[in-house]
């Protein structure tokens, strides 16, 4: 009677076996980091009213950058997510707000807002970014004696100027209430594009 034997895998196939078992669990492992980076460095944000047009509208979905400002500070022209002085809960959740609008003057600045214009460090912008103004209207409904913006202070106002409750009512906004840049429109679709900042149009604007 022949001895029962052992069967063992070749090992070849013991070898491939395992190269397999690894690839799934770096590829699952590399997911997971990719799925935690992702999470935690950019989220969508749904716009709701309307302080931004003609740029944003309701409904469109804004991705933001949440890192941007730890590697560098805010500039003039960026497009913003923040929590209002009138949401401290630090949450954007229903019912509380968070608001997207647009940096106009920076930490030192000197920022003055008349019926019709909008001054930094004294130059007069021209924005081309604004919803378009009726004839004889103002384009400020409020206007704001010239100040100075403190340390950590940011003057935000919606491209909207007659429908935004911006700095103009609630006054500057600090650092540690910006959530992160908006760089660009990611929905809908037929909306997709880049945010730009208008550099130029603040060139004149430097102290």
């Amino acid at each position: 009677m022949q001895s029962a034997r052992m069967l063992r895998p070749r090992p070849a196939a013991a070898d491939r076996s395992s190269k397999v078992a690894r690839e799934i669990v770096e590829t699952v492992v590399l997911t997971l980091l990719i799925f935690f980076a992702v999470h935690f460095s950019v989220q969508p944000y749904r716009v709701f009213g309307p302080s931004m047009q003609p740029g944003l509208k309701t409904d469109d979905y804004v991705l933001v950058n949440l890192l941007t400002y730890d590697f560098s500070t805010p500039q003039r022209g960026d497009v913003i997510v923040f929590y209002p002085p009138s949401n401290p809960f630090r949450d954007c959740t229903p019912p509380h707000d968070c608001f997207v609008k647009r940096v106009i003057a920076l930490p030192g600045d000197t920022i003055e807002v008349t019926l019709n214009a909008v001054k930094v460090n004294n130059d007069t912008l021209s924005e081309p970014y604004i919803f378009p103004i009726d004839k004889g209207v103002n384009e400020n409904p409020v206007a704001v004696p010239k100040m100075k913006l403190a340390p950590d202070q940011y003057f935000v106002m919606g491209d909207n100027r007659l429908n935004s409750q911006d700095s103009r009512f609630f006054g500057p906004i600090t650092r540690t209430s910006i959530i992160g840049k908006a760089d660009l429109v990611m929905w809908p679709f037929g909306a997709l594009k880049w945010l730009p900042n208008y550099a130029n149009v603040f060139a004149g604007a430097k102290p």
